[in-house]
């Protein structure tokens, strides 16, 4: 699984456009996995710092020990509306980030945007990609950039969606 600088380089479309949604929005949908196998879906913020997608979460959160249980996670940028907003989806990893300095820099980041720095026991994850999406519309059809690791990005139409 690569990380967000990684990434660019595989999937660079994909990416730069998936980025401009990030920093759009601060936000995204996250699925994880609960104890019981169920799907779960969370708002988490999102931020690319360094090179690194990285998420904090609150302390013993749900959508927070999920991924301390099972790594794999499902990014979804949000969809705002009908009007043909386009949609980025990620597929990959949550690594416990254990760098103090991109810790710092996620908390600075915080900090200069909302005046807000996290409790000192947050979970900290940075997020690995091992597939992703990029789909917007038009009003004929559809247009879908999709990435899996070790490929390249593959671009395809769909008429009347």
């Amino acid at each position: 699984m690569l990380t967000w600088a990684e990434f660019e380089t595989a999937a660079p479309e994909i990416a730069r456009r998936g980025r401009a949604l990030l920093d759009r929005f601060h936000f995204v949908l996250i699925g994880t996995l609960s104890r019981a196998g169920s799907p779960r879906v969370n708002p988490v913020e999102a931020y690319v710092v360094d090179g690194h997608l990285l998420m904090n979460m609150v302390p013993q959160s749900l959508k927070a020990l999920d991924l301390l249980r099972e790594t794999r996670v499902h990014v979804h940028a949000p969809v705002t509306g009908k009007s043909g907003d386009p949609v980025f989806q990620l597929v990959g990893g949550a690594d416990v980030l254990d760098d103090s300095g991109l810790r710092r820099e996620l908390d600075d980041l915080f900090w200069q945007l909302i005046e807000w720095r996290p409790a000192p026991d947050s979970h900290y994850f940075e997020i690995r990609a091992e597939r992703a999406a990029y789909v917007s519309y038009d009003d004929d059809g559809q247009t879908a950039i999709r990435w899996h690791a070790g490929g390249r990005e593959q671009h395809s139409y769909r008429r009347g969606i």
